[in-house]
């Protein structure tokens, strides 16, 4: 509100005036000096000059009442009619000051809520009255006082203190200068914890000692894994004396006069304070890092990153090995490699084998790279992958930057790390339980999840096994390949972001614009199958009783001299043909060496591809013989001079005579240097 009760007296700022142009500044001090306006308040840091509004003359007045008019403040001129004014609340400026500590409601967040409340609310009043008091104290000192005296400083500030609504600031702090001055200077000087009551958190009359507490959980570490009772037993046996209890890291007792209480008593506590104390959630979760395993400790207790899925297709694909859940007829199961895309969720890639190997892993890359090939996608981003089967391409295949830009290694043993356990789950119960019969385990917590099987004794391995259907490798090939499909086509998970759109429309839709063609040479030579050949009649390359042409024949240079052997890396698609290999030689990339086309001889079966056919490999045999021919021009017709006959070399000069100013090599100066002879100069230039 703009008008207001100070005092008594209804009231406005001084700044106002001028800040809304009813008068200018200049106006406002000429006026104030003729004493035609009454200053009620001085202005102070913190406190703006407050002047009377009756003492304004009547043309300002209908100018802030046209101004309060424009507002909507103009009812009671600014005040409620039904109170009078001197009963009205007075404005406080100290309130400006006041700002939220996130600090402080950190450290007091421990507390209960109404307490962490108080503290919080004493903390902000006490950080505004010492802003609030240093601007005051340094402008004082500013205007040339050569003593400032504090005292009345804190007294002024203390004064609009006094003016706060306790109600919409629940403060405890006292409001009397004797009172409040300690305290502030204890605030300034040891922070939040000054504001906490003496008795909180004190352990005076705690019965159970740290040094109790540690003896408790290290008898509940035993390699039994005790209960409570038993913890508790143990204890008051060391206490009297019945049993002793060592540190076996230091070989140290301890020693039971650490366990008395005051008057020199036995430390003896109940069961249930022992099941306590065992169950406080910090100690727990020390006792179950020793009691559970590393895997089910990280599962159940340990924290773990909160993180979301990549936010385009391939800018990460997950991998991971997996037994399929089904039997086949020799009673192991069917090992499976899969690569997911970690947004959509598509499987872009599956191998299966009856062993669990190095080539399970590279024969899903090469489905991967195959079905990437056949959708003209770029490579993927990052590969997640777990050290199990893989580790031996971590110098090559899999480091980051070689073939893909990032590479993850995750831990063998924590499946919430990878994302495709996440994916096989979904697979597993939302698909195969779906499309395929005995999904399940046999001791699954959920009935609808458990399979149905007889539990027999089996003499060769000497142990009782469920026995169940099983099935031929051939099948479980077949039917895991089904669902896959069904899998990818069915809707994806996150139907609110992506309403109707199957895994596979969402895995297309919303491709990285990072991604790179894929390096086919590199990856080839890590994934692809190898077959060593030799390059024959300067032109092909024999693979899988196929013929595939040389790029050009400048690649013949780049042979080693007399090896035309050769390393073809090659891939086929998924109807099992191969289009193109890559030849290497050693560690040195020749060329990729594409398919010949063969063309017929008869001229009645003629057809367009014959004649593109017979195009392609006449432009290498053309390049080839230009190339030959270039050769054989770039050669010298020589002729051997004899060292001693000089008679000998005349017809020789004659003979290429007709070409000797463009093509004659010969040097007179430098023969006759050699010769040492005038005449024989003469006649060599004779005859030429």
């Amino acid at each position: 509100m703009v008008l207001f009760n100070y005092n008594g007296n209804l009231a406005l700022e001084s700044r106002w005036l001028w800040d809304n142009g009813v008068i200018s500044r200049n106006n406002y001090d000429i006026r104030v000096n003729r004493k035609s306006i009454t200053v009620l308040q001085r202005s102070a840091p913190g406190c703006p000059a407050i002047i009377s509004y009756e003492s304004l003359p009547y043309n300002i007045k209908d100018k802030i009442s046209t101004k309060l008019q424009e507002l909507g403040e103009l009812s009671a001129i600014g005040t409620n009619a039904n109170v009078p004014i001197e009963k009205q609340p007075q404005p406080c400026f100290f309130e400006r000051y006041i700002k939220p500590d996130p600090a402080a409601l950190e450290f007091y967040a421990k507390y209960p809520p109404e307490k962490a409340l108080e503290y919080h609310t004493n903390a902000i009043i006490l950080n505004a009255f010492r802003d609030l008091l240093s601007e005051r104290t340094s402008v004082r000192a500013a205007k040339g006082s050569r003593s400032v005296k504090r005292s009345g400083v804190f007294a002024s500030v203390l004064g609009d203190l006094k003016l706060l609504d306790r109600k919409k600031y629940p403060h405890t702090l006292p409001l009397s200068d004797r009172n409040l001055r300690p305290k502030y200077q204890e605030y300034i000087k040891d922070g939040y914890k000054s504001l906490i009551h003496k008795n909180t958190d004190n352990n005076y009359a705690r019965i159970v000692t740290a040094d109790i507490e540690r003896i408790l959980m290290s008898l509940a570490v035993a390699s039994n894994n005790p209960y409570a009772e038993w913890v508790h037993g143990q204890y008051c046996q060391f206490l009297s004396g019945e049993i002793d209890v060592v540190d076996v890291k230091t070989g140290v007792l301890f020693n039971r006069e650490e366990f008395c209480n005051d008057k020199g008593e036995p430390s003896y506590i109940s069961e249930s304070t022992v099941w306590n104390y065992l169950n406080n959630p910090a100690n727990k979760a020390v006792i179950d890092s020793i009691r559970l395993g590393y895997h089910q400790f990280g599962a159940l207790a340990r924290p773990h990153y909160h993180r979301e899925n990549a936010r385009y297709s391939l800018s990460k694909v997950s991998l991971d090995d997996r037994d399929l859940p089904r039997k086949m007829h020799d009673g192991n199961r069917v090992k499976a490699y899969y690569a997911y895309d970690v947004h959509s969720g598509v499987l872009i890639g599956a191998c299966y084998s009856r062993k669990k190997d190095t080539d399970l892993f590279v024969g899903c890359l090469r489905n991967m790279f195959r079905n990437l090939d056949e959708m003209n996608l770029g490579l993927p981003l990052e590969m997640e992958v777990e050290n199990h089967l893989v580790r031996q391409f971590e110098d090559d295949l899999l480091k980051a930057g070689n073939l893909f830009p990032f590479v993850r290694w995750c831990a063998p043993t924590n499946s919430q790390e990878k994302h495709a356990e996440q994916f096989n789950r979904q697979k597993k119960y939302g698909y195969e339980k779906r499309y395929q019969d005995g999904i399940g385990r046999f001791y699954a917590k959920l009935d609808v999840n458990r399979t149905n099987g007889e539990r027999v004794y089996n003499e060769v391995t000497d142990r009782y096994e469920i026995k169940t259907k099983t099935y031929s490798y051939e099948q479980l090939v077949a039917d895991d390949l089904l669902t896959v499909k069904e899998y990818n086509e069915g809707l994806h998970r996150d139907q609110k972001k992506y309403p109707g759109k199957s895994r596979m429309q969402v895995f297309l839709e919303n491709l990285n614009k990072s991604l790179v063609p894929i390096n086919r040479p590199l990856l080839l030579r890590y994934i692809g199958n190898c077959t060593t050949t030799s390059v024959q009649r300067n032109q092909y390359v024999q693979v899988q009783y196929a013929d595939y042409q040389l790029s050009s024949p400048e690649v013949l240079r780049r042979l080693k001299p007399g090896n035309y052997n050769v390393n073809a890396y090659w891939l086929s698609n998924a109807k099992g043909a191969i289009s193109e290999v890559y030849l290497y030689q050693g560690d040195e990339f020749l060329c990729k060496a594409d398919q010949i086309e063969k063309f017929t001889t008869a001229k009645a079966e003629w057809q367009d591809a014959d004649s593109t056919a017979m195009s392609g490999q006449a432009q290498y045999i053309t390049s080839f013989d230009k190339t030959v021919k270039n050769g054989r021009e770039s050669l010298a017709k020589t002729r051997i001079l004899p060292k001693t006959n000089y008679e000998e070399i005349i017809p020789v000069i004659e003979e290429v005579g007709p070409v000797a100013e463009s093509h004659f090599a010969f040097d007179l100066d430098r023969l006759m240097d050699k010769y040492q002879s005038e005449d024989y100069k003469e006649r060599c230039i004779e005859a030429v």
